[in-house]
């Protein structure tokens, strides 16, 4: 079973939807969450975060290195890059907005398939 929730990004003007594989990480391992454009301002620290699709995720990386047995490696393995790569916390979907993209879409396949099916 895996968790998934949704936070909005540090200005508030978007959010995103977070996948948690296997709940081995809580919620809180995302210390702030950067849009493309509050991320501007951000100065990058490489050793919390991830940069992807233009966002910015900062992760409490300490507290992630606690479950790094859960995840069976070493403390010192768990870097931003492993947790996002590895599914630890990540995007649900391919994007940030990719949940409620897909979701608004297929509201739209029944009326489209009245006037154009093969579409």
């Amino acid at each position: 079973m895996c968790q998934a929730s949704t936070k909005s990004c540090e200005c508030g003007s978007q959010e995103a939807s977070f996948h948690f594989i296997n709940n081995v990480l809580p919620e809180n391992v995302v210390r702030a969450l950067y849009c493309p454009d509050c991320g501007k301002s951000v100065e990058f620290d490489d050793e919390s975060m991830v940069k992807d699709n233009g966002w910015i995720i900062d992760y409490e990386i300490e507290g992630a290195r606690m479950f790094a047995g859960e995840m069976d490696v070493t403390p010192e393995k768990v870097t931003p890059e492993f947790i996002f790569d590895n599914g630890y916390c990540s995007w649900v979907g391919y994007t940030p907005s990719d949940r409620t993209d897909s979701f608004e879409e297929k509201k739209k396949i029944p009326d489209l398939a009245k006037t154009d099916r093969r579409r």
